[in-house]
């Protein structure tokens, strides 16, 4: 069965402090000034919360709990790893009175933003399994390296062109398919535990709702959007719709936006702990934006995000970021638009890597933003005006049972067809898990990064170039099949 195909023009507004805008697929990319309003209420795409983000040198005393609560406050969090406390309840002014008290540097309120743009903005399509779809299949033995099911047999998967692209299937051929010891939290809407192609993969345990769910049939992280699971089903499946670039890899949903795609800025940094805390090996970002450090708490959010994103690189945790959808040279951002102090966030922070999307013939995808400072490898996103058909454009994916935007996905078996650096990211995230089940999990970071990137397919201007970085992954060279 074959749903509508959607097709509108997104519109993010993002304000001129710092906000997150949305990274994942859009039919026409947006200038940056299409992106920019001149004042906070005039954008409709955030909002300041109930929460503030507390920053200090170090440690988190006593003293300074018990100070937030004597203001009227309570602390929602706290992460001394890297000198952060989430409050709640607190006035700005109340909130001001903590500048300097027990080490804090930095007291700025919370912004919740459109981390995954509105259904309405997006061009999408549904596909579903023909018959009654059938039960997932799956092995979850430790040595699951060589074992379990063969990913090409994926019913879809003759219309992966995206898998087929980056020699995924070579790989798979090879007996490589990864493992379930190799561990990938998706930060995003969450993940669907019932979807056909995903039950099994989840650790239920370590999985984690900072915005809760709306579906009450599902679990506090599970994906009442639909954007999560689509990531997460690119990076692992049971190989019976599709099939993805890691077929035996555990995954971690870390729910840090609402069912219409709104993320508290201070979910995503807690969910970023909270992945190294629980031993992810890689962290998947589809979300991100333009933090202007000149406004007032940009400098200190970013700061914030900045130490959430090293953390995790510190304990071994890999941070891949999508690079956003607005066509924008990153390296000239500030010149090209007459801004000072503009960073894309979270693909410009810490120590992470940062990924560009490819369309089906291997060019820059139109929508996807470049910039050699910024990005360090490609890969597929889709670009649906190569074809103008999805099946050999998009990138299709599970579509969530929980999602309360698209109730017909409820049915299971049922796909998705979505577009953009939200999707080429977790392609990045799969391969980094696949190499690293050789290791055992014992890869660190940086030693993902470098093989990702010196085993990429160099396209375009020889070397290191604005649209590739290191250029297009590629799975078969990187696990050396």
């Amino acid at each position: 069965m074959e749903g509508r195909f959607h097709t509108v023009r997104a519109v993010l507004a993002v304000a001129c402090a710092a906000v997150l805008a949305g990274a994942c697929a859009r039919d026409e990319p947006l200038g940056l000034e299409d992106t920019l309003v001149p004042s906070f209420s005039q954008s409709g795409n955030w909002e300041f919360n109930d929460f503030h983000i507390v920053s200090t040198g170090g440690s988190i005393s006593r003293e300074l709990a018990e100070r937030i609560e004597a203001l009227g406050g309570a602390v929602e969090r706290s992460h001394p790893e890297i000198g952060v406390v989430i409050t709640s309840g607190l006035s700005d002014d109340a909130a001001a009175d903590l500048q300097g008290f027990g080490g804090v540097t930095a007291v700025v309120r919370d912004i919740t933003v459109q981390g995954v743009p509105p259904l309405e903005e997006l061009e999408w399509s549904t596909q579903q399994l023909p018959g009654k779809p059938g039960k997932p299949r799956r092995s979850r033995k430790k040595d699951a390296q060589t074992a379990g099911h063969d990913p090409t047999t994926a019913f879809f998967f003759p219309s992966q062109w995206d898998m087929q692209i980056i020699d995924a299937d070579d790989a798979w051929n090879k007996g490589f398919r990864g493992s379930s010891s190799v561990r990938v939290a998706i930060l995003d809407t969450g993940l669907d535990p019932f979807h056909i192609d995903m039950a099994g993969n989840i650790d239920m345990a370590a999985s984690v709702a900072f915005v809760p769910s709306v579906n009450g049939a599902g679990p506090i992280w599970g994906d009442d959007n639909f954007h999560g699971t689509h990531v997460g089903g690119t990076v692992v499946t049971n190989g019976i719709g599709t099939s993805g670039v890691a077929p035996h890899t555990t995954l971690i949903a870390v729910k840090v936006c609402t069912f219409l795609g709104r993320c508290p800025f201070s979910a995503i940094i807690s969910g970023l702990v909270h992945a190294a805390n629980v031993n992810a090996d890689v962290v998947n970002m589809s979300l991100g934006g333009f933090i202007f450090l000149f406004a007032p708490g940009g400098g200190q959010l970013n700061a914030a995000l900045n130490r959430a994103v090293n953390f995790a690189g510190r304990n071994g945790t890999l941070v891949v970021s999508a690079a956003g959808n607005s066509a924008i040279d990153l390296d000239h951002i500030e010149r090209d638009f007459n801004l000072p102090a503009v960073r894309l966030t979270p693909c410009e922070n810490g120590n992470g890597i940062c990924i560009s999307a490819t369309g089906p013939f291997d060019a820059l995808a139109g929508y996807s933003n470049f910039g050699i400072s910024a990005i360090s490898v490609a890969a597929p996103g889709g670009d649906f005006v190569t074809t103008f058909d999805p099946f050999t454009s998009m990138v299709l994916s599970p579509c969530s049972t929980l999602s309360v935007l698209i109730p017909i996905c409820s049915g299971n078996g049922f796909y998705l067809f979505l577009q953009g650096t939200s999707m080429a990211t977790p392609h990045v995230v799969g391969a980094a898990a696949l190499l690293d089940a050789q290791s055992g999990g014992a890869s660190n970071a940086g030693q993902l990064k470098t093989a990702l990137q010196s085993t990429a397919d160099d396209l375009g201007k020889e070397g290191t170039d604005p649209a590739y970085g290191k250029g297009r992954i590629n799975v078969c060279r990187l696990v050396a099949c």
